[in-house]
């Protein structure tokens, strides 16, 4: 093997040293929390994000059941509004549940990802990311004014459903949080 063989090919191994040299390294910079409310985000230049958790929300949604119940204050089952022990009352009967998670998600780069994921996931700088979220209403016709007491079946229960009167002042119609979660480690990319 002639020199100037040796001499390319020691400069070929050199160029390829300094190549893998110069990928960088990382360093930790931040924790981001993304919801819908935080819009669409771009990683931004000389960083990388590692997604590392998702929590997909279900916000709770009140609805009305089909009648109203008759009860009997006492005791054991005093007004929640106003503590009275006797008496009669027409009280909204209504369902407490879930609200839909089918289209919460996250877009990357314009694309939803779909489904579970196992282990976290990679952006590079550029990379834009957008959580989107199923609208959820409760939907209550009428509102239920102030201090008057109303029943929850609440279905959102997993080991069954659970009822129980409640008070509140007033239960209104309206939009309900369901917005999911990630959490995103931020890195500087170091050279």
């Amino acid at each position: 093997m002639t020199t100037h063989v040796r001499f390319c090919i020691l400069l070929a191994l050199a160029f390829a040293v300094a190549k893998l040299s110069a990928q960088g390294s990382l360093q930790f910079n931040q924790v981001l929390l993304l919801t819908a409310q935080t819009g669409q985000q771009t990683v931004p230049a000389a960083k990388v994000w590692k997604l590392t958790a998702e929590r997909l929300s279900g916000g709770y949604r009140y609805g009305n059941h089909s009648s109203n119940l008759n009860v009997t204050w006492s005791p054991t089952n005093p007004n929640p509004c106003t503590g009275a022990t006797s008496g009669t009352s027409s009280v909204r009967y209504l369902g407490k549940l879930l609200c839909g998670t089918s289209m919460n998600g996250i877009l990357v780069n314009g694309t939803p990802l779909r489904g579970s994921q196992e282990g976290a996931l990679w952006f590079p700088a550029g990379t834009t990311v957008l959580v989107s979220e199923t609208p959820c209403q409760n939907t209550l016709s009428p509102n239920i004014p102030a201090a008057t007491p109303y029943y929850v079946l609440d279905q959102t229960n997993p080991n069954g459903n659970t009822g129980y009167y409640e008070c509140e002042s007033p239960l209104n119609l309206g939009p309900v949080p369901n917005t999911p979660l990630y959490t995103v480690i931020e890195f500087n990319i170091v050279p």
